[in-house]
């Protein structure tokens, strides 16, 4: 099994702060695997899925059946509740166990739809989990990279080289970071894999979580927009294609979205002059479904620093987000890390060009960016430059994308 980084985050929760953990992300990133493995370190547990009938009626029947589990009362007993959020009345009850058990069974909440936006409605879980994403696998992760904000920032003005990581990178670029698919390391058997999950998730979890009835439109939307990677995202574009309106669309895409087929990145505005608000980018959770390899090159480095990013902050490192940067003469750098609003780090995707951008050298001075950097497809590329206070590199990509986390 290969060990993923949220691991000792999950048993924070679970044994220091005695929260429930909450642990979401795209369908078959491993939120099984992972529960699996922490029921099998703690040495006893009880598994529950919603998607299985027996379970659904061990719980109506019993709703607290865990108590009545052989254990060793010296020990503690996790209890993993998945894809429990398809239950109804699924927070009240989550409140109750919790509060008549949480002090003597740690629960682990998994779900493929973001668990928070489920939280509409009905008595507050407030304060009593937290909620870590499992997104999938990146370069970082595979080399054993924990999340850790201060240890990146230390290594942005040098990039060590840890690894020869370039197997790994090219692994990841034509076969995704979803674990199953990865570890086969077959291209015949994802191709396979991607067909029977995007159905699943469009047709059963999507169509089964708001009954839509149009599904078949769902689909084709998702299908159109491997071509839309790279640049601002249009609504009214997508709506003649899809042939429904702007606010269905709109409301599709937020679904898509939820149920972590897609994400976005807004655009920075706040320190660049004469910028203007544009569209949201967006990016896709398998990148190997885009199949033009410069989009698809960005694809994979998007999710690498919205993992990187989504992480920090949510284990409470640091208020770090992610943007792109964009002016009103079309001028671009494809992404931006950010720290308390104060830009840190300019990341520029090409796949085949070692001449470093324009536009990141213009945007670093008008953003006073620290640091700029041009990741490239090609092996063997390191190419540094200093000055006035100012770094920029042109380096291949896995020099980089091994520092996130």
């Amino acid at each position: 099994m290969i060990e993923r980084n949220i691991r000792a985050c999950v048993n924070d929760i679970l044994w220091k702060y005695g929260k429930m953990a909450f642990i979401s992300g795209p369908r078959q990133a491993g939120k099984t695997t992972l529960a699996k493995a922490i029921l099998k370190e703690a040495g006893q547990g009880v598994y529950f899925n919603w998607d299985i009938i027996s379970d659904q009626k061990k719980l109506i029947k019993d709703p607290y059946f865990f108590e009545k589990e052989n254990r060793d009362p010296r020990k503690k007993f996790p209890v993993v509740f998945d894809e429990i959020h398809k239950y109804s009345k699924w927070k009240n009850y989550l409140k109750g166990a919790y509060d008549g058990y949480g002090g003597e069974f740690p629960f682990i909440v998994t779900g493929s739809g973001r668990l928070d936006l489920f939280k509409k409605g009905g008595d507050s879980l407030l304060g009593r989990y937290f909620s870590v994403p499992l997104l999938p696998l990146t370069l970082g992760e595979l080399l054993g990279r924990a999340p850790d904000w201060e240890a990146f920032k230390k290594q942005l003005p040098d990039l060590p080289k840890t690894a020869d990581a370039r197997g790994l990178y090219e692994s990841l670029f034509k076969l995704s970071g979803f674990p199953e698919p990865f570890a086969k390391g077959s291209e015949v058997f994802y191709r396979m894999w991607f067909q029977e999950r995007k159905s699943l998730l469009i047709r059963e979890d999507i169509k089964n979580a708001y009954a839509i009835r149009e599904i078949s439109n769902v689909e084709v939307l998702s299908n159109l927009l491997p071509d839309k990677i790279g640049g601002p995202l249009s609504v009214n574009s997508l709506k003649e294609d899809v042939g429904a309106s702007f606010d269905t669309v709109k409301d599709w895409l937020l679904i898509l979205a939820q149920f972590y087929y897609l994400f976005s990145i807004r655009p920075f505005s706040k320190s660049i002059a004469r910028a203007i608000k544009k569209e949201a980018k967006i990016y896709l959770y398998d990148w190997v479904e885009v199949q033009e390899e410069s989009f698809r090159f960005e694809n994979l480095i998007a999710l690498h620093l919205y993992k990187a990013a989504s992480l920090w902050r949510g284990l409470g490192q640091a208020d770090v987000e992610l943007f792109y940067l964009r002016d009103k003469e079309k001028r671009e750098v494809d992404f931006m890390l950010a720290e308390k609003g104060r830009p840190l780090a300019l990341i520029e995707c090409k796949l085949n060009d070692a001449e470093i951008s324009g536009n990141l050298p213009a945007f670093q001075n008008r953003t006073g960016a620290p640091f700029a950097i041009q990741l490239v497809g090609k092996k063997g590329v390191s190419k540094r430059t200093k000055r006035s206070g100012f770094t920029q590199w042109v380096v291949s990509a896995e020099r980089f994308l091994e520092i996130l986390p």
